[in-house]
């Protein structure tokens, strides 16, 4: 049926250096931390929050769909530009802007494939977060 499941994502611009942001979020509020952010797994909820990306554009919102091609056709149907569909192991995605110039970004997540990568990076950055804690 091709419509929204959800929020996949939200990509923010903080303040600070990533790496100590990252630190300080796990560290003070117990958030479990990949190199991309957080994210929130638990059921069917599987949202990452990027506290800072490389870059310094404007936020982004990632929706999950259930049927991205069809979801496609619907958009352009209705006029919208809809940049190509992008293939990853963990998903499909694809980009376009809304009239008002915001960056809006669709996922449909192969959502077993996601959910072990993601927990795996968190794996990662607990032993990375040891390691460097028995440096000092």
């Amino acid at each position: 049926m091709a419509g929204i499941t959800g929020i996949g994502g939200i990509f923010l611009n903080f303040a600070g250096e990533k790496d100590m942001l990252h630190e300080w979020y796990h560290k003070t509020l117990g958030l479990d931390m990949t190199d991309y952010g957080t994210g929130f797994l638990e059921g069917k909820q599987m949202l990452l929050v990027s506290f800072k990306r490389d870059s310094e554009d404007a936020p982004i919102i990632n929706f999950r769909v259930d049927d991205l091609e069809a979801f496609s056709n619907k958009l352009k149907k209705l006029g919208v530009d809809v940049k190509q569909i992008d293939e990853y192991e963990y998903g499909k995605f694809m980009q376009f802007v809304d009239p008002f110039g915001n960056l809006i970004e669709l996922w449909e997540p192969y959502e077993e494939v996601y959910l072990k990568m993601v927990k795996q990076e968190i794996e990662g950055y607990l032993k990375k977060t040891s390691d460097k804690e028995a440096e000092e």
